[in-house]
């Protein structure tokens, strides 16, 4: 884990970028010795929203078949008229 100072947030973002954008690895950003921010680049977090969102799909859809709100393939191409 990459622990770093807000100072060298402000001193040397540029070396911080190329590192969350070269390992993929976020940065945990500190003030006063305290977690603050995380610096990390855009397309992991892209890739982290998208895994949280399909998460979020996959157990409402684990919660849909435990309450029985279900159908048969039949029933759906009756409904699409096939």
């Amino acid at each position: 884990m990459n622990i770093r100072p807000s100072a060298d947030l402000r001193n040397n973002y540029k070396e911080m970028s190329a590192y969350v954008k070269k390992t993929k690895q976020p940065v945990y950003i500190t003030v006063n010795g305290k977690e603050d921010t995380v610096l990390m680049d855009a397309g992991s977090l892209e890739i982290l929203l998208e895994t949280l969102d399909l998460q979020k799909k996959l157990l409402q859809g684990i919660d849909d078949i435990r309450h029985g709100r279900t159908c048969t393939i039949e029933d759906i191409e009756k409904d699409l008229g096939l």
